[in-house]
């Protein structure tokens, strides 16, 4: 890590830019988001035999965080100063009610960006920096349980379920293991793909996924295989639940009857097409009550329920737990 100078000659005696990378832990981080974009980093330094890239830990106060793991993690002291081409990776909780917005974080954040810093959020990061005003239109990548929140909270931002994503002078990225795609598409930009798939060799990534990649292999994925009308109903409910379908009409979307429709959900879901959405429509409802500040009628709007009385009984069924309680529980 340590300090280095601000240039640096390559292999063919070119002078090259170093590249910074300020990675701010916050509590309940992913070690694994954290862990990757270092690993990647020093891998590549060791590939190109000489400094391509430098890198520091922070947190808020420069006091040990504690990971979503419950990884007691030290680091090198509090927010730095900040230099125009310096990249702020911010490492953050999914789960929004553990991550507290800090006004010194945010003001540090702001600053760094009229000084020419660019802005990365890894998985609850990248909501972090939607939630104070520092990502406020264009693509950003959501992780897939925070997509609903994205929808409902932030209508000029397109939230993605890609693993990564570029948008001027911000990257967002699900987190995870996509953060090593995201790390290894940056040390490529800088230091070429000869060292990136070094990188990815030296830490046995078998294959490298470009960033509009899925994230996850999603029940539509799985079933294609099986059943090309179940995988296409199965598309058309996600699309549509805020605005469910009656089954008939998913039938006659799939092209096939409403007998036919029921027989493939029971053989490979066990389930009726209206369980499959219901259920689908309530996980939804579930994130949006424990991840943002919205009222329970509102959820249940937002999710295709247009008796607050009704969501509530099938939430209950369903979780054990009424929406109300949820929304309140810490």
């Amino acid at each position: 890590m340590g300090h280095f100078d601000s240039e640096f000659k390559v292999s063919r005696g070119c002078p090259v830019e170093l590249k910074r990378f300020i990675f701010l832990a916050m509590p309940g981080f992913s070690a694994l988001d954290l862990g990757s974009g270092v690993d990647a980093l020093a891998a590549a330094n060791k590939a190109a035999e000489q400094i391509l890239f430098r890198w520091q830990i922070v947190s808020e106060d420069g006091a040990p965080v504690v990971s979503s793991a419950g990884m007691n993690i030290a680091v090198e002291g509090a927010l730095p100063a900040v230099q125009n081409g310096d990249c702020i990776v911010v490492c953050a909780s999914i789960d929004t009610q553990k991550t507290p917005t800090s006004e010194r974080i945010n003001a540090w954040l702001r600053k760094a960006t009229r000084q020419g810093a660019r802005l990365c959020g890894l998985g609850g990061g990248a909501l972090y920096l939607a939630l104070i005003g520092l990502a406020q239109k264009g693509k950003i990548c959501a992780h897939w349980r925070l997509q609903p929140v994205f929808e409902e909270t932030f209508l000029k931002l397109d939230p993605v379920c890609t693993i990564y994503e570029e948008e001027a002078n911000f990257l967002s990225s699900a987190g995870g293991a996509a953060t090593l795609d995201l790390f290894l598409a940056l040390i490529r930009q800088t230091a070429g793909t000869a060292i990136s798939n070094r990188v990815a060799d030296d830490l046995l990534c078998a294959s490298v996924r470009p960033g509009d990649s899925r994230q996850t292999m999603t029940d539509r994925c799985r079933l294609q295989h099986r059943n090309e009308k179940l995988s296409r109903a199965v598309a058309v409910i996600q699309d549509s639940l805020e605005d469910p379908l009656p089954t008939s009409m998913l039938a006659q979307k799939v092209g096939i009857s409403t007998r036919q429709l029921e027989r493939l959900f029971g053989r490979y879901l066990g389930c009726t097409p209206k369980t499959y959405m219901t259920n689908l429509r309530l996980d939804r409802a579930r994130v949006l009550l424990q991840q943002t500040q919205m009222s329970v009628i509102d959820v249940a709007v937002a999710c295709g329920f247009s008796s607050a009385s009704h969501f509530s009984k099938l939430y209950r069924r369903q979780f054990g737990i009424s929406p109300h309680i949820e929304q309140s529980a810490p």
